[in-house]
Order: C-alpha cells, then sequence, then structure tokens
C-alpha cells in the first residue's frame, strides 16, 4: 500500500485539477456560474472530507480492515471526477 502522504498528495493533485477544470468551464460558459460553484464547493467538501478519514483510519489494527478503508477512500476520490463529468454533460 502507498503511503498515506503519497494518498493525500494524490487527493489533492485530482481535486486542484479538477478543482481548475471547474474555472476553465466557468470562464466559457458563464450562464452556468451558480452551477459550476456547487461543483467547486462540493470538490473541496469532498476533498476536505477524504483527508481527514486519511489522517483518522479505522481498524487500525487489523490489515485487511485497513486496506478495503483506503480502498473506499480512492472510490470515493472518484466521485469528485464525476461531479465535474456531471457538469459538462450538461454544457
Amino acid at each position: 500500500m502507498a503511503s498515506t502522504k503519497e494518498l493525500k498528495d494524490d487527493i489533492n493533485s485530482i481535486t486542484y485539477d479538477l478543482i481548475h477544470e471547474c474555472f476553465t468551464y466557468k470562464s466559457y460558459h458563464p450562464e452556468k456560474d451558480g452551477e459550476t460553484d456547487k461543483v467547486i464547493r462540493d470538490i473541496i467538501k469532498l476533498r476536505n472530507e477524504l483527508i481527514h478519514r486519511v489522517n483518522n483510519p479505522a481498524d487500525k489494527n487489523d490489515p485487511k480492515k485497513l486496506k478495503a478503508f483506503f480502498n473506499k477512500i480512492k472510490v470515493d476520490l472518484g466521485k469528485s471526477v464525476k461531479l465535474v463529468e456531471d457538469l459538462n454533460k450538461d454544457g
């Protein structure tokens, strides 16, 4: 398993790239300002939640549960990508 530092770096990198994409989308579609702002807020909220979960793992002593816990975090990170994909579908 990769280190928690690497996982947090991945979370930050992906979320910052998605926020950048939202700002780019916003500049080309000013009529979707409110929608884009909501997606940005949701991405930031999800990022903060994921970082908190990485810093506070459940069942630290059980390797199987710990691996499943971190895999769930990676799956949940994909939700932020889906938020931007949904925004692009509407545009």
